[in-house]
């Protein structure tokens, strides 16, 4: 037992850039939108890590907007409030310390990285699950699932990515160690399940466009008849989990009794030991499994029964972007300022929506740090389309169209989840050298040190 401690301690010293890399993605999803003193101190670890780091390439499309996005973001800050901290732009100075350090991973320390990311989003999965049912029994009746997260949409959003990482890994599974593969297995029902108790309409929307994308990949390398048998398959996984994870709800929040949702939990459990197999049969009978896609229809009609509120709360989110728009035009160049936007929406004549972000990030960045801030995440994320790389670009397009809906960019852990996803080495293509490197590193460290000890 001594020796295999030690064992694992010798590996993670010897692939430290990714072992830092995953325990940030485990601190900041436990982190919601974080805070100044954490997300301080981890880009204060990142940058002495990055420090270690000799000359890399970068796709400079990518490192330079994110840059100036955030720079502008806290300018935008520095001019409202007298500091540069004040907002989320601050705290998202961790992004690009985050991207550099991914660029730094060879393949195989990229491979260990996104298969972390799929374990712990089972287990942040499977403990939500299991947490939700507990609870109530406990309180006499269920609640959407919200897990480590804090919020029903932002773990949607997270499983889902999450989900479009495994799918993607599913071809490399034989490198992987012999004894994490048969959990490996395990994982993705787990994750479908704990998606379907989010009943986040956003994020299936989102699993919706991405599903279409993957499809339109498969296409473009493979027949017509393969991308359909693909496309079977994805859903009838998918209806077979939602279902499972519907009736949990239901059993906990509208039988009346909810200690029967235990029963259904461990048909759950059944379904996640069975996995394997009902993937063999899948294959094996593809005519079942287009019957089971197509009864995915009735998991997606139970959905909108069960939350009718939908489509008014989707409705009103459209009503706060119409809002946000008379605002973007207010100052271009910098904003109106973080958390300005709720102030202004409090005082005019449109209605009062009560929380700080539009539900549609782009548009807030827009508002609250100007155009040049806006603008610069539009050139990542084409840029991110045009790269011709080897990992899918499902999960980040479903990132990205949640991101038309809701707020997920602004929980950290979610949005470097999806930078950890979809990292691949294509693209890289400037050279910067280690003395520009321990620069940047240095001054960011600095700036978040003085940050931490000016606030005491």
């Amino acid at each position: 037992m001594i020796r295999k401690v030690e064992a694992m301690f010798d590996w993670m010293f010897d692939h430290f850039t990714v072992t830092t890399l995953c325990i940030v993605l485990f601190i900041l999803t436990l982190t919601g939108v974080g805070d100044v003193y954490t997300v301080s101190m981890i880009v204060i670890l990142l940058c002495a890590v990055g420090l270690m780091q000799k000359e890399i390439l970068v796709d400079p499309w990518i490192i330079v907007p994110l840059i100036v996005c955030n720079v502008a973001g806290m300018a935008s800050s520095y001019v409202v409030s007298g500091t540069i901290d004040e907002g989320y732009s601050f705290l998202q100075m961790i992004f690009p310390v985050v991207y550099l350090l991914i660029v730094c991973l060879d393949d195989e320390d990229l491979l260990r990285m996104k298969y972390f990311c799929v374990f712990w989003a089972g287990f942040v999965a499977a403990s939500g699950i299991v947490w939700s049912v507990r609870g109530a029994v406990i309180r006499g009746g269920g609640r959407r699932l919200t897990g480590v997260l804090g919020g029903p949409n932002a773990l949607g959003i997270f499983l889902v990515l999450s989900w479009f990482a495994l799918l993607d890994l599913e071809k490399d599974q034989v490198r992987m160690p012999s004894c994490l593969r048969k959990y490996f297995s395990c994982i993705e029902p787990l994750l479908l399940i704990a998606l379907a108790m989010t009943l986040s309409m956003g994020s299936f929307v989102s699993m919706a466009a991405g599903i279409l994308w993957y499809l339109a990949e498969k296409k473009r390398k493979y027949s017509w008849k393969h991308t359909y048998l693909c496309a079977c398959e994805i859903l009838a996984k998918a209806s077979l989990c939602f279902g499972t994870g519907l009736l949990i709800y239901l059993a906990a929040s509208w039988t009346g009794v909810p200690a029967s949702s235990v029963i259904v939990l461990l048909y759950a459990a059944a379904v996640v030991v069975c996995w394997p197999e009902f993937l063999r049969f899948l294959k094996a009978c593809p005519g079942i499994s287009a019957v089971m896609a197509a009864s995915g229809a009735l998991a997606a009609a139970a959905c909108i029964v069960i939350r009718p509120s939908a489509v008014e709360t989707f409705t009103e989110r459209l009503e706060m972007m119409k809002n946000g728009l008379s605002y973007l035009g207010r100052n271009p160049l910098l904003g109106v300022g973080p958390y300005q936007w709720r102030l202004l929406n409090l005082l005019d004549s449109d209605k009062y929506f009560n929380t700080w972000h539009i539900h549609n990030s782009l548009l807030h960045i827009g508002v609250e740090s100007g155009w040049i801030a806006m603008a610069m995440l539009v050139i990542i994320v084409v840029r991110v389309f045009k790269k011709k790389d080897r990992t899918s670009k499902a999960g980040f397009l479903a990132f990205c169209c949640h991101n038309m809906i809701d707020t997920s960019f602004f929980f950290l852990g979610i949005t470097i989840l999806a930078m950890m996803t979809t990292a691949d080495p294509a693209g890289r293509k400037k050279r910067v050298r280690g003395s520009v490197l321990k620069t940047f590193f240095v001054l960011t460290a600095a700036v978040f040190a003085w940050n931490l000890y000016s606030q005491g």
